[in-house]
């Protein structure tokens, strides 16, 4: 039963660090992934 567990938490890890590669392509800068560029109505913000 550990080898199964170590191999789910491996196979989790890779997943989330490649669906992670995936998404941020999104981002050019350090200030659109901080700031979203100023698209985002200050409403929005607040609930984050």
């Amino acid at each position: 039963m550990r080898q199964l567990d170590l191999v789910v938490i491996a196979v989790y890890l890779v997943a989330i660090a490649w669906i992670g590669l995936r998404l941020s392509g999104r981002q050019k800068s350090a200030k659109d992934y901080f700031v979203g560029e100023g698209h985002m109505p200050w409403w929005t913000v607040s609930f984050s």
